[in-house]
């Protein structure tokens, strides 16, 4: 009985773990290139997008990061990645709150960019 009970108590534990560590709320993943596109949300709803760089960006330098979508505005951020001020992360996240219909042809691209150069490491797009 007692020894039921520790592995009881072992199995909700590593369920406990594995829920904590994943991403609770993502939708989905997308890549393109170097960038990956993290949608958060629920189907065709799309609260946010969380836009990284795969590996990171180097830097010290300034990068911009872009959200678009065929039936939205664009949504861009520029920030300086790499170096000891981001340390070994950086992503932006953009608040999106919008519902996207499938079969129509929607598509939401995110991309990064490096400012200096005009270098494009990448767009990760998601046909809806």
């Amino acid at each position: 009985m007692k020894a039921r009970r520790l592995i009881g108590a072992g199995v909700a534990a590593v369920a406990m773990t594995a829920m904590a560590s994943a991403p609770a709320s993502a939708d989905e993943t997308v890549t393109g290139g170097n960038v990956e596109m993290v949608i958060f949300g629920s189907g065709t709803r799309v609260n946010s997008v969380t836009i990284h760089g795969i590996p990171e960006p180097q830097g010290p330098a300034q990068y911009q990061f872009t959200y678009f979508a065929t039936t939205s505005p664009t949504k861009t951020h520029t920030m300086i990645c790499g170096g000891s001020s981001t340390g070994g992360s950086c992503s932006h996240k953009f608040t999106i709150n919008a519902t996207y219909a499938k079969g129509v042809g929607i598509r939401s691209c995110g991309s990064i960019k490096r400012v200096d150069n005009q270098q494009i490491l990448g767009t990760a797009c998601k046909n809806w």
